[in-house]
């Protein structure tokens, strides 16, 4: 429940004596004007214990959705990777990589073989005459045919089937000054590197075979060859320019030959989470304070809820080893560069106090925001004290009991009862609401809508 909306009250009542004479209060209220007055006033205090509340159960809402991000980063092995020079290479990194920095020499790039034909009048222009064969031999060893109808001779026919014959080798038709040019590019990677044999159709085989059989055939225009470089000094070899390596979780990407520094920490966002959580744990255990401080018959009340707070906290001597320590005043801090220490060094150990499904401080939080904590407990705690005599005084026939009687809000046929609205019995924290079925939340919720209709409605007649 978000109460923020509508808590935020203005302090009216604070206003009046500064605003009106005492003799104007004294007269409207049939009271001595110092009394009067103070008794006005009082009722500043519920309101401000009123916010208070609403402040806490915002605050515990806060919390509680900390505790499960909190819970969320599990093995806390989440990692990021930055290049010192990003232009040469980058890297991805998984959870539980190692901590630290690498070198990286890239010393040649992976690229993949291509051969481009003669140029031709045409792409539509017959090559030869009749059907033919086209033979792939690749250095890996293996060997794929792609069969050439005889109306498939140009071009456009041989680069479509190519295409579809689907064998890892790609076929386009381009243009230039010079004409048109079939040119036929193979994976990247050394294994890859492909040659061309043509049977059944002479002028198609003096074209595309490679090695070439004549003054027209193809052209090597890029070999295929491996990425090859080091890292921290040794040696590694790959077909393609993404690079796994003997260190589990990192991956590189080339992308030019030259040399980087790659660091490898914890993800920045785990330090964020822990963060948001200490802040909303401090939050929930200030607002307790000032609450307790606000209203004393709340008093043992809070005290209860603080140390059920900083119980659930567990071992200090565990929280101090990840980098988070206990303040004098209940609250925490948390030193983020020792905290990254921890997780480089252990995540499993940070995770096991944080974390664990069983033992950690978020499951551990996350249960007292669902029990001691919840809206329900703390409004069962809170909106009774809120009916205190300051507001009806002890014999129910106080000045500000005959106001409420004037302004229409009290059921002045039956005393015993007092307040026949729903809004002003929730207010003032009756136990005798007739609505049983609304949940503490709305009660509160109503309770704060009454008093803000009671002030305005008050500083009104005031005025008048």
């Amino acid at each position: 429940m978000n109460v923020s909306s509508i808590y935020g009250y203005n302090p009216t009542l604070n206003l009046i004596n500064a605003l009106y004479p005492t003799s104007s209060v004294s007269s409207l209220f049939g009271v001595s004007g110092t009394s009067g007055v103070s008794s006005l006033l009082s009722l500043g205090g519920v309101q401000t214990s009123i916010s208070s509340v609403g402040n806490l159960l915002n605050g515990v809402e806060t919390l509680e959705s900390a505790a499960q991000s909190l819970a969320g980063l599990g093995k806390f092995d989440a990692r990021t990777v930055t290049s010192s020079n990003a232009k040469v290479a980058t890297a991805s990194v998984g959870g539980g990589t190692s901590t630290g920095t690498y070198a990286v020499e890239v010393r040649q790039l992976a690229q993949a073989q291509t051969l481009s034909s003669a140029p031709q009048t045409s792409s539509l222009t017959p090559i030869g005459s009749g059907a033919a064969s086209l033979s792939f031999q690749f250095a890996s060893g293996e060997t794929r045919q792609v069969a050439l109808g005889s109306a498939s001779n140009t071009l456009a026919g041989i680069a479509s089937a190519i295409n579809s014959a689907d064998i890892g080798l790609r076929a386009q038709v381009v243009s230039s000054s010079a004409g048109y040019q079939l040119n036929v590019t193979g994976q990247s990677g050394a294994a890859n590197a492909f040659t061309v044999g043509v049977s059944g159709n002479a002028g198609m085989a003096d074209l595309l075979a490679y090695p070439a059989q004549g003054s027209s055939g193809v052209t090597l225009t890029s070999q295929a060859q491996n990425a090859e470089g080091l890292l921290n000094g040794t040696a590694f070899t790959a077909s393609t320019n993404t690079v796994g390596t003997a260190t589990p979780g990192l991956t590189l990407n080339l992308v030019a030959t030259g040399k980087t520094a790659l660091s490898v920490a914890p993800d920045s966002a785990m330090t964020k989470t822990v963060s948001s959580f200490v802040d909303a744990y401090n939050t929930v255990q200030t607002t307790l304070t000032r609450l307790g401080l606000e209203n004393t018959s709340l008093g043992l009340s809070v005290s209860y809820l603080r140390s059920q707070l900083s119980n659930s906290v567990g071992d200090s001597t565990s929280l101090a080893r990840i980098g988070i320590t206990g303040n004098a005043n209940g609250t925490l801090s948390l030193n983020a560069p020792a905290f990254n220490a921890a997780v480089s060094a252990s995540p499993t150990s940070v995770a096991g106090v944080l974390s664990s499904p069983s033992t950690g401080l978020a499951e551990r939080v996350t249960a007292l925001t669902d029990g001691a904590l919840s809206a329900s407990r703390l409004l069962q705690v809170a909106v009774p004290s809120f009916n205190s005599s300051s507001l009806l005084g002890t014999s129910g026939q106080s000045w500000e009991y005959s106001y409420l009687s004037q302004l229409g809000v009290l059921d002045t046929t039956n005393t015993s009862s007092g307040l026949s609205s729903l809004f002003l019995n929730e207010m003032l924290g009756s136990s005798t609401s007739s609505t049983t079925t609304s949940s503490a939340s709305n009660q509160f919720l109503q309770s704060l809508l009454a008093q803000q209709a009671y002030n305005a409605n008050l500083l009104s007649a005031t005025v008048g």
